[in-house]
């Protein structure tokens, strides 16, 4: 991809006007160009009901829209569109609403707007990727005046205030009355940027929202661009015609550092791991003796070492830290031990089994190689097979990648809902794991509100899932960003890019 000559230079920005309601229409420096972000891959859908990744389409949503309550760096629940919050029993959450707030076409922000996005959200094609009704058994959105919303539950819920963060609200009669392709392609949402232009396979462009309820955003205009090869994105900041660089691997991350731009590196929180496809091509994956050998034949402190040049820690549980369980310890490289697991499970032989990777993650090629060597000490054959990424993300969906398959998943810090992707029947369980035993401390556990008695549940559900190892487990993704000199910004540990917190130095 050629880079646009328009953005080759940068000129400083004069100070925005940053204003809350009643606001000034902010004014920006006539001359100051698009801070442009690059990323691996393009953005999926703007319809803020379809929104299933991070980074760019989850950046690109988050400033398009707003939600009630958003997720702060520490994963802390901070207001938004709701100004406050409390429970009016247990069953019951009520909600204060921000007034004066307006969509971008002019429809005013009010709890029936609530309403009709929450209902939206709850029938399909939207409930397969909206989780906020199943995960919190919400069951009426209750309109007590038109800035006070209540939430009733059939069950208490832990998880309100996570999945609300996830539950973004769009103009209410523009979603109601327009096509979801229209949708998709056309948003209109409430929140710092607004929707300008999307070239599919090449970039989206949004400018500020210049009624915005909140502080106006210091850069005027934002551009995500898709850059699929890292030296490509890695030279186009050095070049200055992108400025801040998704995706970088370790093995390349000191080439962010240059006479313009810098290199941020934060410890990830995604859970990388070589998935089990359980239901897929070679039986033997469904027998928990065989996903353990698997896990006892990889050196993986080896691989972080020598692959990721020692930028990460190993897994530990499906659960971050501060909550993972803490008796819980990775599984050690022990080919013999993995050889007699394979002979105890019939597979004395070894067998045959297929890896796959997408451009999702990069490093993904490399990953499989070196855990399909040590696969091979054992006694398995691997085979190797990268996949087209729309056609790696339906696998994953309907649990039909083949045998062995590179993924990250749950850049959170909340252990209920980290337990939850590996629920029996759940839309994130790619492996096609289940086990009812499991279930059911994941379910109760989201239903304890005593917190001793709640990490008790969390506890022996971690347990469970590390033995049964639906995962070969590796390592937290180690996050790597490049940015220009000239620009200020915290990057999350999540992934997610907030463009409208970037300030100029």
């Amino acid at each position: 991809m050629k880079p646009n000559r328009l953005w080759a230079k940068r000129l400083l920005m004069l100070a925005a006007v940053s204003l809350t309601l009643p606001a000034l229409s902010p004014v920006w420096a006539q001359d100051a160009k698009p801070v442009v972000i690059a990323s691996s891959e393009d953005v999926i859908s703007l319809d803020p009901h379809m929104l299933d990744s991070n980074n760019p389409t989850g950046s690109a949503i988050w400033s398009i829209f707003d939600s009630l309550v958003r997720r702060d760096l520490d994963g802390s629940p901070k207001p938004r569109l709701a100004t406050s919050w409390e429970r009016v029993d247990d069953l019951t959450w009520r909600f204060h609403l921000r007034e004066g707030v307006k969509f971008t076409n002019g429809e005013p922000f009010n709890a029936e707007a609530v309403k009709v996005n929450f209902a939206r959200m709850n029938t399909a094609p939207f409930n397969s990727v909206q989780q906020l009704h199943e995960q919190t058994g919400l069951k009426e959105v209750r309109v007590v005046d038109d800035y006070t919303v209540d939430l009733v539950t059939e069950k208490p819920t832990v998880n309100m205030l996570y999945w609300l963060e996830e539950a973004f609200i769009a103009a209410p009669k523009y979603i109601t009355e327009t096509s979801p392709d229209e949708v998709a392609k056309a948003p209109i949402g409430s929140g710092p940027y607004k929707f300008v232009e999307w070239r599919r396979g090449d970039a989206l462009v949004l400018t500020a929202n210049e009624s915005y309820w909140g502080d106006a955003p210091t850069v005027k205009d934002i551009v995500f661009r898709n850059v699929p090869e890292v030296s490509s994105r890695l030279n186009e900041l050095r070049a200055g015609t992108v400025d801040v660089v998704v995706g970088i691997t370790p093995d390349t991350a000191e080439q962010a550092n240059s006479d313009v731009s810098d290199v941020v590196k934060l410890e990830g929180l995604r859970k990388m791991h070589m998935g089990f496809s359980i239901k897929g091509e070679q039986p033997a994956l469904a027998d928990p003796r065989v996903r353990q050998a698997l896990n006892y034949a990889v050196d993986v402190p080896t691989i972080i070492s020598s692959v990721l040049n020692g930028s990460t820690s190993q897994l530990t549980s499906i659960v971050n830290p501060p909550n993972n369980n803490p008796d819980l310890k990775p599984f050690p490289y022990d080919p013999e031990k993995a050889k007699a697991l394979l002979a105890e499970a019939g597979y004395a032989d070894g067998f045959p089994v297929t890896l796959q990777w997408s451009t999702r993650f990069d490093g993904g090629k490399e990953v499989s190689e070196v855990v399909g060597a040590y696969l091979e000490q054992v006694g398995i054959k691997p085979s190797y097979e990268a996949v087209e990424l729309g056609q790696f993300r339906a696998g994953l969906s309907k649990q039909s990648l083949k045998g062995i398959y590179f993924q990250g998943w749950a850049a959170l810090i909340n252990p209920s809902v980290e337990l939850v992707i590996l629920t029996c029947g759940h839309v994130d369980n790619s492996s096609g794991y289940c086990n009812p035993d499991y279930d059911k401390l994941v379910i109760q556990a989201s239903q304890t509100l005593d917190d001793a008695e709640r990490q008790k549940l969390e506890f022996a559900a971690q347990e469970i899932i590390w033995k049964d190892a639906p995962w070969l487990y590796l390592w937290r993704l180690p996050a790597f960003f490049g940015i220009s000199k000239k620009l200020s910004y915290d990057f999350r540990a999540d992934n997610y890019l907030e463009p409208y917190l970037i300030t100029y130095k």
